[in-house]
């Protein structure tokens, strides 16, 4: 038999040192018995290999899932400690932009659909700068909010499926809005834009009689519907008048079928002071609707000034009222950095004479109590009507 040279393997034909064998073409007995059982070992080679690979990619599979796992675990772990250390309150306060506000408003939305609130508030400064309100900036202001509410709803459906109709209180407002964030509605999953009473478009007949009836340019609850509430899980409503807070307490009482809605930017406390005046709602429509609406997360800044005696005569401070669901409610004083530093806090609403008091009393500015100087300062009259507590007020989930 031939014997293989250390440099060339007994299984493949070539050139070798050694004396050739008398005949090529013809094999040994042994070398047939090997290459024969080298031939029925290779099934089960494959067959060993397969199952090893079949063993790996199980392994994988298994070790990827504990994996997800571990992190579903962690991402809930982290979501209830978010919320646990929010229901404690923040000390300081510092939003780095409206996009960190809209996130915030966003965790105390989730937490409040998940604990089954029906109606709820978002209240922040939806302007930049010192007049952040209606008056200072309407076009403004009314785009910024409709954008505010596609942010934060477009979260919601990212995050738990809900989907949402952002309601605008009249067809001609529905028309601007779809105009202006035509883009805008197509990039947001789970948003559409609706009006109050699901009528977005106006017929002449309706336009005469609207002018002449004394109803206005606006639509009107009583025509017919264009479209219908049935889809969406849950509804956001911006950009309200005084005027447009009955049309809004007739949509929850008839449409709204215990879905919840959530009120953005709205300035509930101003349109609350106009009620009971002439050709406006009667304060009633406070103690029976707007009184069940509960903040959820509301930041409203107020300025002040102090006179003193000495130099520099005339004192500057700011604060806010603060609160962010479910932490109890905080007066918060203004740094020269412009951190919102907590001075007090309560599980019942500050009204906003006592907010200023607690913004005084942490600044050491506070007037002793019972003095006239005090009386003098703060008048006989502190509070407004619908902060103070009546009888008449059916909810107080207003208050906290």
């Amino acid at each position: 038999p031939r014997r293989a040279s250390p440099t060339h393997s007994p299984f493949v034909t070539g050139p070798s040192t050694g004396p050739s064998p008398p005949d090529r073409t013809r094999t040994s007995p042994a070398m047939q018995t090997t290459a024969c059982a080298r031939v029925a070992s290779a099934p089960a080679s494959a067959a060993r290999r397969s199952s090893q690979r079949l063993g790996k990619a199980t392994a994988l599979a298994r070790v990827a899932t504990r994996a997800r796992a571990a992190d579903n675990a962690q991402v809930k772990t982290q979501t209830t400690q978010s919320r646990e250390s929010r229901a404690e309150g923040r000390p300081v306060y510092s939003p780095d932009s409206y996009q960190d506000i809209c996130f915030h408003a966003y965790q105390s939305v989730a937490d409040g659909l998940a604990d089954g609130l029906q109606l709820m508030e978002i209240e922040f400064p939806a302007v930049p700068g010192e007049d952040a309100s209606y008056k200072a900036a309407s076009d403004v202001y009314i785009d910024l909010n409709i954008q505010y509410a596609l942010t934060v709803f477009s979260k919601i459906y990212k995050e738990t499926g809900k989907t949402c109709e952002l309601l605008v209180p009249d067809g001609p407002e529905y028309r601007r809005a779809k105009k202006v964030f035509a883009n805008s509605l197509e990039l947001s999953e789970g948003c559409v834009l609706n009006t109050l009473d699901g009528q977005k478009t106006e017929s002449v007949t309706s336009f005469i009689g609207n002018v002449f009836g004394g109803k206005g340019l606006r639509t009107r609850e009583e025509e017919t519907e264009d479209e219908g509430f049935g889809n969406a899980d849950l509804f956001c409503v911006v950009n309200l008048s005084c005027v447009d807070l009955p049309v809004v307490e007739s949509f929850v009482n008839t449409k709204l079928d215990g879905r919840p809605l959530v009120f953005l930017n709205n300035e509930l406390d101003t349109l609350r002071a106009d009620l009971g005046l002439f050709s406006f709602p009667e304060k009633d429509l406070h103690y029976r609707f707007l009184s069940k609406i509960k903040p959820v997360y509301y930041l409203r800044t107020r300025a002040y000034s102090r006179t003193i005696n000495v130099s520099p005569f005339v004192i500057n401070y700011s604060g806010a009222i603060f609160r962010e669901y479910p932490a109890p409610w905080q007066v918060m004083v203004k740094q020269n950095t412009g951190e919102l530093v907590c001075v007090a806090e309560d599980e019942d609403r500050f009204t906003l004479g006592e907010a200023k008091e607690e913004m005084l009393i942490a600044l050491g500015l506070a007037d002793e109590d019972g003095s006239t100087m005090q009386f003098l300062r703060s008048g006989y009259k502190t509070n407004t009507w619908w902060e103070e507590e009546c009888d008449q007020e059916k909810f107080d989930d207003w208050r906290t």
